[in-house]
């Protein structure tokens, strides 16, 4: 997935402790901004093959450190301790949420994903390959996206003009975003090591927005604790 990655990070604002948004944006991609770096030093590689999937040029040989299952339970583990350390004041539950966020990378790529997620670090790769149809890639990533994106707004409310507007300029930040990625040019970068820096900049620029988002709205939670 891409966008739909959010998803989960948004919902995260359910809870009555909740991260703060940038951090749960950060948490859902953990895995790929590894997978990037890796990528770039070599260490895990693949292909760009146009054709490959009909959402997806993408064909990913070796990542067994960030997409493995065990990798993504580590990573998960490494993203509850390292919140908790950081920013304390939501104690163990909003870690929690942190760790939850950063599995859920796993869980959403291996709908889409072509069978290239390992179930240990060097062995049986699963995927149900949703990215090969329009309908199921499409319908998933929308799914999870507004899904997660309707229980922020329900969980949140507006501090004034600028919490009603910036979480729908968001979501169309994320559609257009989409739309770029599966019908824009594809001439930017033709191999995986020149389309890993481009990802990376993209996670850490959402994840800034959240962090701005966040001062936007407040968690309905924390204002009838106030209360």
């Amino acid at each position: 997935m891409f966008v739909g990655h959010y998803g989960p990070a948004f919902a995260a604002k359910i809870g009555k402790r909740p991260p703060s948004l940038g951090a749960a944006f950060l948490a859902v991609q953990a895995v790929d901004i590894g997978w990037a770096v890796l990528v770039m030093t070599g260490v895990e590689y693949g292909r760009i093959e146009p054709g490959f999937m009909r959402l997806s040029a993408l064909r990913l040989d070796h990542m067994p450190w960030t997409h493995s299952l065990p990798a993504a339970l580590i990573w998960s583990l490494a993203g509850m301790l390292v919140y908790r350390v950081f920013d304390p004041r939501g104690g163990w539950k909003a870690a929690a949420l942190i760790g939850a966020c950063v599995f859920s990378h796993w869980i959403t790529d291996w709908l889409v994903h072509a069978p290239d997620l390992p179930l240990t670090f060097d062995g049986e790769k699963v995927g149900l390959g949703w990215w090969d149809s329009l309908p199921l890639g499409i319908g998933a990533e929308a799914l999870v996206l507004f899904g997660g994106f309707a229980i922020y707004l329900g969980a949140t409310k507006p501090l004034g003009a600028a919490g009603r507007i910036a979480p729908w300029a968001l979501i169309a930040l994320f559609v257009a975003l989409y739309a770029y990625d599966k019908l824009g040019p594809k001439e930017a970068a033709d191999t995986l090591k020149g389309a890993a820096p481009i990802a990376l900049a993209a996670y850490l620029v959402i994840a800034a927005l959240g962090f701005l988002l966040d001062r936007t709205r407040a968690p309905k939670s924390a204002l009838q604790v106030g209360a």
